[in-house]
């Protein structure tokens, strides 16, 4: 289905309340309801890039490169190293990547523990480019070298999971589902089919604003339920004495890489300057699975002779039908391209000493995204004869597709960069290199994007990263030793800053906010011709806190009140680069 008639949109932040401007207000979203639509962490995620990655040298160094040329990853780090190439090059780096994530225990009741693989390994390729000398000259124009290759910014895969257990009755999804389908104005019509009314007209069953399916599939699966007489939602199968039992598990596959035309200059072996068209290619798929059972002093609260006690309703009576176990699923695809545009220019003020300097224009991203979802129940009990939806209480199942392309695709732009750089040459023994990069978080800025009914527009985006973001800061360093004239030992170490401006800010699903790195690697020579680079690089992500769900309903009334929401998750991971850059000179 196209997102062509109304969407919605998960709240972004938990710092606010999405509602209407008078009492009851109302605050939903978290990892398993706010997959429908690009969420600010989301945008987040895809503008993060990395400049470890690349050549096998880069990344032994650390990615520190500002200053340093002769390099590939000069092409987007600071394309003016093009122009301290003397001879031609093709060069290719296959990689491999290995994933490790981490929810620490301790975070709910019980802790937390994985229940499905935590781990992803990838092959990849980190670079593949040549550079090649287009002009030399005997006066201030020494040379002009041309650049074109593909260089790896982003690795999008991983996957992380943890079950609770012991939760008490107010942890379960279906709460927030029925605080969230009585702040859409949901009901159930004659016909026993759920309804939401939209700007004069009636949408049913999966036309209801995309936002809403999870909570629509929770009705088709009796998840929840509706009370025609007091036009309440609430949670019909699942009793009143319920311990909640739950886990999630999300994998995501993809990455981001940027094919690069560059042009490098040297005037006089003191001033190199360059440029980069920067051409990205951005493609991940990501997959949320949540799940909950219950359990009633130890049985299914429905048959007494299994043990355990009745599950029973919010007024005391045993229920006729009780849930047994819930799962969803949920899938977003993202795809696209974006262009962005890098200057750069490296001075050399006294012999040895090198001073950098680069710009990154803000990346022009157009995405399209394709998002499912299923959930499926399991119930025991006896058929209501009051109900007119067909089941049968064994399993019930309900699932729907959307799409985002076109003029209902996603636009917006990454935040700009700015990299200052400098390095020291100790004759052909070492170098010493450090960077330091600043990038405007609070400047991405959404350009296009579906109408979201529920949800931030544009604008809206824009006030949030200005209000809740900063700027982040990264610091890279490298050096490396000739202890031979065939062999270069080499290492380095970088720390990217959080973009918060509150630590504590909760968004709506986890983005890394602190990165730190250590890098290492081996250059050997081979030949005058041939070159064999190796290089090793650990990463420690530290992730924005968040939650699997909230769905919270605030009245004049304080008790009237109702907050339902999961605990709060941090997941910390780690990743293993290793790579390999095998490089022909001419």
């Amino acid at each position: 289905m196209k997102r062509s008639i109304l969407t919605a949109s998960a709240a972004l932040l938990l710092c606010g309340k999405l509602a209407a401007q008078t009492p009851p207000q109302y605050e939903f979203g978290g990892l398993a309801m706010s997959a429908d639509a690009l969420s600010t962490a989301d945008l987040f995620s895809l503008s993060q890039q990395s400049f470890n990655f690349g050549t096998a040298r880069s990344m032994a160094m650390g990615g520190a490169f500002t200053s340093l040329g002769a390099d590939q990853a000069s092409m987007v780090i600071n394309p003016a190293g093009l122009g301290m190439y003397n001879r031609g090059e093709i060069a290719v780096t296959p990689m491999m990547t290995f994933s490790r994530a981490e929810t620490p225990a301790g975070l709910t009741p019980s802790g937390a523990m994985p229940f499905r693989s935590n781990g992803k390994n990838r092959f990849a390729l980190g670079n593949i480019g040549g550079v090649f000398n287009v002009y030399e000259g005997t006066g201030r124009l020494l040379s002009v070298n041309f650049g074109v290759g593909y260089n790896r910014l982003a690795d999008y895969n991983y996957s992380y999971s943890f079950e609770f257990a012991g939760s008490n009755r107010t942890s379960s999804i279906a709460d927030a589902f029925a605080v969230q389908l009585e702040a859409g104005g949901a009901y159930v019509d004659d016909n026993g089919t759920i309804a939401m009314k939209r700007d004069g007209w009636t949408a049913t069953d999966w036309r209801i604003d995309p936002f809403f399916w999870p909570a629509v599939g929770a009705y088709k699966t009796y998840l929840v339920d509706y009370d025609r007489t007091d036009k309440l939602w609430y949670p019909g199968e699942i009793g009143d004495n319920a311990t909640v039992n739950g886990g999630a598990s999300v994998r995501s596959i993809g990455s981001a890489g940027e094919f690069d035309i560059s042009m490098g200059a040297n005037l006089n072996n003191k001033l190199y300057f360059g440029f980069t068209l920067g051409i990205q290619s951005i493609y991940q798929k990501k997959s949320i699975y949540y799940g909950e059972g219950y359990n009633y002093g130890g049985g299914n609260g429905y048959n007494l002779d299994q043990g355990g006690e009745y599950a029973v309703d919010r007024n005391g009576n045993p229920l006729a039908n009780v849930m047994q176990s819930m799962g969803m699923t949920q899938t977003a695809t993202v795809e696209g391209a974006g262009v962005n545009f890098k200057l750069g220019v490296v001075y050399s003020p006294v012999p040895n000493l090198r001073l950098g300097m680069a710009f990154h224009t803000p990346t022009f991203y157009s995405l399209d995204r394709r998002y499912g979802m299923s959930m499926s129940t399991a119930s025991i009990g006896a058929t209501s004869e009051t109900d007119p939806r067909p089941h049968d209480y064994t399993s019930d199942t309900a699932s729907d597709i959307l799409e985002d392309s076109g003029d209902s695709g996603w636009e917006f732009v990454s935040p700009s960069r700015l990299m200052f750089g400098a390095s020291y040459t100790f004759g052909d023994v070492a170098i010493v290199s450090v960077d330091y990069e600043r990038d405007w978080y609070n400047g991405i800025r959404v350009k296009n994007m579906p109408y979201l009914a529920y949800g931030p527009a544009a604008s809206d985006f824009k006030q949030d990263m200005k209000y809740y973001f900063k700027g982040s800061n990264t610091v890279r360093a490298g050096v490396e030793v000739r202890p031979l004239p065939m062999l270069s030992v080499r290492a380095g170490f970088g720390y990217n800053g959080s973009m918060l401006r509150d630590e504590r800010t909760i968004l709506s699903s986890p983005a890394v906010a602190e990165t730190t790195y250590y890098t290492a690697g081996l250059g050997f020579s081979l030949s005058r011709s041939v070159y064999l680079d190796v290089a090793y690089c650990y990463v420690k992500d530290t992730t924005t806190p968040y939650m699997l769900f909230y769905g919270n309903r605030y009245a004049d009334d304080e008790a009237k009140t109702e907050i339902y929401q999961s605990e709060v998750y941090t997941t910390d991971f780690t990743r293993h680069n290793v790579a390999l850059t095998l490089g022909f000179r001419f």
